[in-house]
């Protein structure tokens, strides 16, 4: 700036000069918008920028792009500046847009072809479309990837290419993958299996397998896996083919070889009796041999069945051999045994002496046993001569037996006794402490006993570990022995008491003094009690009943117990002063609100004072000056003291209202009346406000009342809670700005009379406006106008009071009546085809209308068409163009002449089954006919049951016409099965006592499927006698077609006799001294008084192994009858060796550090010959031991009451310091007069020795300890010299918390237009300390509050911890009802065909609290609504109960006439005496409303009508004021007759009235009401004929050629037919009629009638010829 003013002073000093201060002029192109080139991306872009400036000199001007510059597709902008020779700057801007409008270029290669590999069925396919754009980019896809995978077959791959103006191209090309590769089949090689043990057959499981590249394949087999192959070799042939249909194939051979040999089965060794006569036996035995092969067998023994096999065993072998050369061998043996038993002998029982060293004794003994045959016998005892017997009886058993296994027993008993008394030792004195609670102790002793029978019954008069009581006691034990001898010691056993007496103080008083005193006389009690249960000695500080002044004074009390232990306890009385304080409150207080407000703050003094003049607490539920709304409040105090007595009072502030609320109306309310009501709803607010902040605002009309079409005044009162009041109104005007509503009928559709081409027509119309008020209803035609045939409009206006008009129209149309005339030819009968069931029938008929006019005559069936065998109906249809419609009909029968043709089976041949005595025989006769139609019945069913032996079936075909046909064929069940025999099962019997034979009876049975006689006989008759053994009886059976059944049993009769067994007395053995059992031998016999075999088996064997003890040997013995005896005897090995003892030596432990003793674990052995002991010791292992030394002792005695003993030390030594016990740190209150505090606590030292302890602390209980933290140190040193240590803290507290206060619980009024509110409260909080105090509440002041009730919690805490807390309730109130809103009244018209109607509506309920509303209707929209008006009240309820009405009213009006039905117009005969006639109607009326009509006619019913036309008019009205009419005519006419009437009939008013039986216009055709047959007509009152015969009087008339010929009648065709039936059918009878209707002429016919089976007749066709 200092170069520029110094140039601007030398310019103004050299020349005066301008100076310039404006910038250049710049001005650019336009935005450009242009098109790429083709062939290019880009394009060079020529624009112009021109600068101009005011200085005339030269200017710079420069731009971002140059004219002539190169633009990419897109847009880019351009932006250029100038500056002119001052320095200024301009610039400006444009873009540059570069449009693509070419589309890319996309090329596809064409089809490619590849090969599927051949292990895969897809390929992975390279391509590479191409696709070019001028801008260079592109986005070319295709649906899919090059390198993808194609499978085999052809795809179809298709791609787009897009450039980035969105432009695009598309092509596609296919793929194709074919396969050349054949499928690879593999089979396996030649499978050998072997055939099962039982089975010729084996299921083979193979999997050939087949791959191919398309990983699809059909592999099939000639044989499936698992199929059964037979022995020998089959070969599988398999073939698999791809989906190309490429195949490959293979095959193997499947070889079952037979490698099981034969199965041979032999009898089980058979064991047989010599004869006593005898040494040899002829034995009978069966072998068998079965192959799985199912060939034969070559089966050999060495025997044969029935050779003689001497006594002795000797072996059978047998050998079989199958047809694959595999051989089977087995065998068994064939015993035949001696029968004679051998004799045994045992000596007598022995009694000897126990020796007095021991308890058993060798015993010598000798038995004898001797065989009567020579041979040798095995003797064995259950005890040896020689062995050792214990004190005691044992039982000695001897058996003998024999080679042939006979046994022979006998036993005796061997007795030991003891004559050697026991020996007892008892334990010295023994001393235990008593525990701490107890006055005994259990004691644990063990004296011992030993005998010679080391057995022995040891009893004390105290039991081992028995309680023995403080002081001491004598135990007495005897030991006695099994003999009875004994021996007895005794030994003390002292307690000792070392634990001090329980004491007990109760706890501290707690009491009140009288309110005449200052001290109390206390009742207390103590106790102290001693586990010795002696006497104590009991003393206190203070005697119960001592006088306690008030205040806090301690009692300490001493006991102690006989042994000299003392023990201490102590508690402290309180005494408290018990007089109220006296609290004033003031009168009840009357005060005036203020004019502008609903409160008043009020003062107000209440007065506490104390006799006592201490402190008080005065508090109040408010504070003198808080604010009283209008309305009374109570206001309650509470005064409490020191000592916690609390007083109360409480008094009543009112605060009265005395200013009148103001009111205001709005200004006069206009409001448009509905289209369809004359009334409005309107809604409204008027105003009050009161100081109360509460009013009751009512006015003569409510808010959404309705308003009728006019003006009315509105008037409204405001009241406050005082009852003081303001008033205002207004006016609501109700205007009419819709126009009338008119109703026009609907378009009238109505008939011209049969005698004219016009007609009168009366219609309604109406028009209701909804002001109520007259309308002016004028139409172009008025109701009863006549009207021609055609149709005609109706116009018509309506205007209202209001001067609106409406209009509507409809049209009247006048229709033709007359209908056309209609003719079908009379009824057809035809005769059937030979060959066929149908016959192409012409036929005519005409139709013709009287006005000349076009005719549509159309028939169900066309002349020409086919009809079948039967009748059908034809019916036809004419209208014309008016749309009447004439209908006549006829019916076309044509008849079947020609029998059906049967064909049956030939003869039928079946065989019955094994079980059954018939069979299901199916069979299937034919029949054909030319109907098409047949009934083919048989006299039995195909799948009937026919029996065995010959049926014939008889079988007849029936056409629907009748004509019949038959046949028959046999049927013959033949018997191929032999009949079921039963025998019964084999039969065991016992012989009597008495002899060897028995007569038995059984019972056999033979049954055949042909139900036939049978012959059973059988080898032995039913009660014939059979011996002792087992026969066979076998049984034969024939039945009637002579096939034979086998069966047999076997009855075998056995003896009853039982065998004799002996056992040995009971054996008496002495025990080795190395072992505990003893090998023992014995003599059991048993003998068969048959001389048969026995079998005897004892418990234990002769030489078996006896443990000493007692045991029992039970011995039996059976014969080959089954028959059982028993016998039994005792065992007893006796123990004389002393068990040997082992303890271990000195033990030593340390004690533990919590306990004065140690569980010690120890372990002695004992080893005993019987291997049984019982090891006791004066201590168990794991005991406890105390500090210093025990000596243990042990014994073992074994179960012969044999012992050994030895003894052990126990030391335990104390390792372990002293337990000593401090207290928690203490945290202590200071009390609220002093800093400081003397503190008790108790401390305590325990060694495990449970000696004397020294225990000494830095602090001693009851020393003083300031507001803050102390630790105390303490040390305690053992007997054993072990020190210990322990120290806590004492902290002392600050106790005053800090006084918080919350304001009395707030009551509050929601805002009308919300749901919350924010609510200010004060909160307080202080501490006596005057240190800082935290204040926190649930909610803070001015938070808001929704409507309801909630608690706010408030929360204070000193620095000290301390923490006050207090609470109060805010509740807003909800004061606004909710807002209901009702439907405008519902005007709606009723359905044509009904007197109700849905009705939709819309109601709404919105409440500003935004929760739930309860509304409801009195009607739901939907509800069905009758005609006329009813009311709809619906009322909505908001949560806090506020209720809410509106209501309006649903009007259904009925705007359809009812609708009148007349009759046609009747057409009545005067009755030949006069010329008028009563005439009979009925009209009917009925309304959609369902409500009562009033229907009124012109003539009423049975009115009098004369000869000619009269007109009757109907007038239907509903209850709506809606009228309908009708009417018809009623043509009265002369009874004039022109007509001929046949067969009786009468002619009456030109009509021929028929007799029964006659029908047509001149009566002239008979009826037959049951009908004729098909091939009949009626020619007579229910007379059939042929249709050939039936003609009129001479002949029959050709009716079907039209030329009226008639002709007479004559044979045609004659022939003979003949005609079988096996039922009641119908068949045709030659008879002679009456050829015409009147008998004129006669000719043979034929007629229908109903035979019986099996009858022949002949038929002749006759026909009609025709004479011209």
């Amino acid at each position: 700036m200092g170069g520029f003013s110094t140039l601007i002073i030398l310019l103004l000093v050299a020349v005066a000069s301008i100076c310039d201060m404006t910038a250049p002029a710049i001005i650019c192109s336009e935005d450009l918008y242009l098109q790429a080139p083709d062939t290019g991306n880009n394009l060079a872009v020529d624009f112009v920028a021109a600068c101009t400036d005011n200085s005339r000199g030269d200017v710079n001007l420069t731009c971002s792009h140059e004219s002539g510059t190169v633009f990419h597709i897109g847009t880019e902008s351009v932006s250029c500046t100038c500056s002119d020779p001052a320095g200024h700057v301009s610039s400006c801007d444009f873009r540059v847009t570069v449009t693509d409008i070419t589309a890319p270029i996309i090329e596809c290669p064409v089809t490619l072809t590849r090969e599927a590999p051949s292990t895969k069925n897809s390929v992975r396919v390279t391509f590479e479309p191409s696709c070019t754009d001028n801008s260079g980019r592109d986005n070319l896809t295709c649906s899919h990837s090059s390198r993808d995978k194609f499978r085999i077959g052809s795809e179809t791959v298709s791609c787009t290419c897009t450039d980035p103006a969105g432009l695009e191209d598309s092509c596609e090309f296919d793929v194709n993958i074919v396969d050349i590769t054949a499928p690879i089949i593999e089979c396996p090689v030649t499978l050998t299996r072997e055939a099962p043990s039982t089975k010729n057959s084996v299921r083979v499981t193979f999997e050939p397998s087949c791959t191919d590249n398309s990983g699809r394949d059909n592999l099939t087999c000639s044989h499936s896996s698992r199929d059964k192959f037979r022995i020998g070799s089959e070969t599988v042939s398999c073939t698999c083919t791809d989906p190309a249909g490429l195949e490959d194939s293979c095959e193997f051979d499947v070889n079952i070889v037979d490698m099981t040999p034969p199965a041979i089965i032999c009898p089980g060794d058979l064991d047989l009796l010599a004869p006593g006569t005898g040494y040899n036996l002829a034995v009978d035995f069966e072998t068998a041999c079965i192959d799985n092969s199912g060939g034969d067998v070559n089966l050999t023994c060495s025997h044969e069945s029935g050779a003689v096999f001497h006594i002795g065993t000797e072996s059978v072998s047998c050998t079989c051999f199958d047809p694959a050369g595999h051989v089977s061998f087995c065998d068994f043996q064939v015993t035949v045994t001696d029968t004679t038993p051998q004799t045994i002998i045992c000596p007598d029982d022995l009694n000897l002496i126990a020796p007095g060293d021991g308890n058993n004794l060798a015993v010598d003994f000798v038995t004898v046993c001797t065989e009567s045959s020579g041979g040798d016998v095995d003797l064995t005892c259950s005890h040896q001569s020689g062995d050792i017997f214990y004190i005691g009886t044992e039982s000695v058993a001897c058996t003998c037996s024999d080679p042939a296994g006979h046994v022979s027993t006998c036993d005796f008993q061997v007795t030991v006794t003891d004559i050697t008394a026991p020996i007892i030792e008892c334990p010295v004195t023994l001393t235990r402490e008593a525990p701490s609670t107890k006055n005994s102790v259990r004691v644990t002793f063990e004296p011992s006993c030993t005998d010679n029978s080391g057995r022995d019954n040891l009893t004390c008069s105290h039991s081992s570990r028995d309680k023995f009581r403080i002081g001491s006691e004598t135990v007495s034990c005897t030991c006695t022995d099994p003999a009875g001898l004994e021996d007895s010691c005794e030994f003390d056993v002292n307690i000792v008491d070392m634990t001090p007496p329980a004491i007990i103080c109760p706890g501290d008083l707690d009491l009140l003094a009288p309110g005449t005193g200052y001290n109390l006389a206390v009742d207390f009690e103590t106790a102290c009690i001693d586990n010795s249960g002696g006497d104590v000695n009991l003393t206190c500080s203070h005697e119960s009943g001592a006088v306690f002044h008030i205040g806090t004074e301690s009692v300490s009390c001493t006991c102690f117990d006989p042994a000299g232990h003392v023990s201490f306890c102590d508690f402290q009385v309180t005494v408290t002063d018990t007089t109220p304080q006296t609290i004033i409150c003031p009168d009840d207080l009357n005060l005036i609100a203020p004019g502008d407000g609903n409160n008043l703050a009020v003062d107000f003094v209440t007065v506490c004072t104390e006799s006592s003049g201490g402190d008080v607490d005065l508090t109040c539920s408010h504070q003198s000056g808080d604010i009283f709304y209008i309305g009374t409040e109570s206001v309650a105090c509470t005064c409490s003291d020191p000592a916690g007595h609390v007083s109360t009072c409480d008094f009543q502030v009112t605060v009265t209202d005395i200013t009148a609320p103001i009111i205001e109306c709005p200004v006069t309310l206009t409001r448009e009346a509905p289209s369809t009501k004359n009334s409005v709803r309107v809604t409204f607010e008027p105003s009050c406000t009161d100081n109360s902040g509460r009013d009751n605002l009512t006015c003569s009309h409510s808010s959404r009342d309705k308003f009728r079409i006019g003006s009315e005044t509105v008037s409204c009162t405001c009241t406050d809670p005082a009852g003081l009041e303001d008033s205002c109104e207004f006016d609501v005007n109700i205007v009419d700005m819709t126009p009338p509503a008119i109703i026009c009928p609907g378009d009238l559709d109505l008939l011209a009379p049969g005698t004219g081409y016009n007609l009168a027509v009366d219609f309604e119309t109406a028009c209701i406006d909804n002001s109520g008020g007259d309308v002016n209803l004028t139409c172009s035609h008025e109701s009863g106008a006549v009207f021609h045939i055609g149709t005609e409009s109706v116009s018509c206006t309506c205007f209202d009071p209001a001067g609106h008009v409406s209009f509507c129209d409809f049209q009247v149309t006048v229709t033709d009546t007359t209908p056309q005339t209609i003719i079908c030819p009379d009824d057809l009968n035809l005769i059937a085809p030979g060959d066929g069931n149908n016959l192409a029938v012409d036929f005519v008929t005409v139709c013709t209308e009287s006005s000349g006019g076009d005719v549509d005559l159309t028939c169900s069936h066309q002349s020409g068409d086919i009809f079948y065998i039967g009748t059908e109906s034809v019916a036809c249809t004419c209208s014309d163009p008016a749309g009447h419609v004439s209908t006549c009909d006829f019916q076309v029968t044509v008849t079947d002449i020609t029998a059906p043709i049967i064909e049956c089976p030939v003869t039928l041949t079946r065989e019955a089954p094994s079980t059954k005595n018939s069979v299901r025989v199916t069979f299937e006769p034919s029949c054909t006919d030319n109907s098409g139609r047949d009934n083919l019945t048989c006299s039995h069913s195909s799948r009937d049951k026919f029996r065995i032996g010959s049926e014939t079936v008889s079988c007849t075909c029936t056409d629907p016409a009748g004509l019949e046909d038959s046949c028959e064929f046999d049927v013959n069940i033949v018997d191929m099965t032999p009949p079921a025999i039963i025998c019964p099962g084999d039969l065991d019997l016992l012989a009597p006592g008495t002899g060897y034979n028995l007569a038995v009876d059984f019972e056999t049975a033979c049954i055949d499927n042909s139900g036939g006689d049978v012959n059973l006989t059988c080898s032995h008759e039913s009660g014939a006698v059979f011996h002792i053994g087992t026969e066979s009886v076998s049984c034969t059976c024939f039945d009637p077609a002579g096939h034979v059944s086998f069966c047999d049993f076997q009855v075998t009769v056995t003896d009853t006799t039982p065998q004799t067994i002996i056992c040995p007395d009971d054996l008496n053995l002495i025990a080795p001294g190395d072992g505990n059992n003893l090998a023992v031998d014995f003599v059991t016999v048993c003998t068969e008084s048959s001389g048969g075999d026995v079998d005897l088996t004892c418990s234990h064997q002769s030489g078996a192994i006896f443990y000493i003890g007692t045991e029992s040997v039970a011995c039996t013995c059976s014969d080959p009858a089954g028959h059982v005896s028993t016998c039994d005897f005792q065992v007893t090995v006796t123990d004389i060796t002393a068990p040997i003892i082992e303890c271990p030596v000195t033990l030593t432990r340390e004690a533990p550090s919590t306990k004065n003793s140690v569980r010690v674990t120890f372990e002695p052995s004992c080893t005993d010959n019987s291997g049984r002991d019982n090891l006791t010791c004066s201590h168990s292992s794991r005991d406890k031991f105390r500090i210093g030394s025990e000596t243990v002792s042990c014994t073992c005695t074994d179960p012969a009451g044999l012992e050994d003993s030895c003894e052990f030390d126990v030391n335990i030594v104390d390792m372990t310091p002293p337990a000593i016990i401090c207290p928690g740190d203490l945290d202590l209150l200071a009390p609220g007069t002093g800093y400081n505090l003397a503190v008790d606590f108790e401390t305590a030292c325990i060694d495990n020795s449970r000696g004397d302890v020294n225990l000494t602390c830095s602090h001693e209980s009851g020393a003083v300890f300031h507001i803050g933290t102390e630790s105390v140190s303490c040390t305690c040193f053992d007997p054993a010299g072990h020190v210990s240590f322990c120290d806590f803290q004492v902290t002392v507290t600050d106790t005053t918390p800090p006084t918080i206060i919350c304001p009395d619980d707030l009551n509050h009024m929601a805002p009308g237009d919300g749901s919350n509110l924010a609510v200010d409260f004060v909160t307080e909080c202080t501490d006596s300390s005057g240190g800082d105090v935290n204040l926190t509440c649930s909610h803070q002041s001015g938070a808001i509050f929704h409507i309801g009730t909630q608690s706010v919690a408030c929360t204070c805490s000193d620095s000290a911890g301390h923490v006050s807390t207090c609470d109060f309730q805010v509740t807003v109130t909800d004061t606004t009802p909710p807002a209901i809103i009702c439907s405008d009244d519902v005007h709606r018209t009723a359905p044509s065909d009904g007197n109700t109607l849905a009705v939709d509506f819309v109601t709404e309920c919105t409440d500003s609290s935004g929760g739930d509303v309860n509304f409801t209707c009195s009607h739901q929209s939907g509800a069905i609504f009758h005609i006329g008006t009813e009311s709809v009240s619906c009322t909505c309820s908001n949560p806090a109960g506020h209720v809410s009405f509106c209501d309006f009213q649903v009007t259904v009006t009925d705007m359809t006439p009812p609708a009148i039905i007349c009759p046609e117009d009747l057409d009545e005969l005067a009755p030949g005496t006069g010329n008028n006639l009563a005439v009979d109607f009925e009209t009917t009326c009925t309304d959609n409303s369902r409500g009562d009509v009033n229907l009124t006619c012109s003539h009423e019913s049975g009115a009098v009508f004369h000869t000619g036309t009269e007109s009757v008019s109907c007038t239907c009205s509903d209850p709506a004021g809606h009228v309908s009419t009708c009417d018809f005519q009623v043509t009265v006419t002369a009874d004039v007759c022109d007509r001929e009437c046949e067969n009786g009939g009468v002619c009456h008013g030109g009509v021929c009235v028929c007799p029964p039986g006659y029908r047509g216009d001149n009566c002239q055709h008979p009826k037959c009401p049951r009908g004729c047959p098909s091939s009949m007509t009626c020619v007579g009152v229910n007379r059939c004929v042929p249709i050939a015969f039936a003609g009129p009087r001479n002949g029959r008339t050709d009716n079907n050629s039209g030329s009226g010929r008639r002709g007479t009648c004559f044979p045609l065709v004659s022939y003979n037919q003949r005609i079988q039936t096996s039922y009641i059918k119908p068949v045709i009878r030659n008879i002679q009629i009456s050829c015409g209707t009147f008998g004129l002429q006669t000719c043979n016919s034929q007629r229908l009638e109903y035979t019986v089976a099996y009858r022949t007749v002949y038929r002749t066709s006759y026909r009609c010829g025709w004479s011209g």
